[in-house]
């Protein structure tokens, strides 16, 4: 069950990724700084969104190794704090009065 219903979803989107390229076949021009680029529709916007979920991947995984980092400094941070506490409680209680 956990397979079929992805399988479902991903057929249903590329069919209506199909259905979208067969009815838009119109070239559309693009223009950029160095030069243009005459493209059918349907491509530009696949191409857009490739583009954008590639993007959207390099910043959710350049925020992971910041988070990463971060874990792996406080951990050690907190197993230094751990020691200092275990070393404290082995020490025996001078009373001096």
């Amino acid at each position: 069950m956990r397979r079929i219903i992805p399988l479902i979803i991903f057929i249903t989107v590329f069919a209506a990724g199909s259905a979208f390229s067969a009815i838009n076949t119109e070239a559309v021009n693009l223009n950029y700084y160095f030069g243009s680029l005459s493209a059918p529709i349907s491509i530009v916007i696949v191409l857009s969104i490739v583009v954008g979920i590639i993007l959207g991947a390099l910043i959710i995984m350049f925020s992971s190794l910041q988070l990463r980092y971060e874990n792996r400094r406080l951990n050690k941070k907190l197993h230094a704090v751990e020691q200092e506490i275990e070393s404290l409680r082995v020490l025996p209680l001078n009373d001096s009065h």
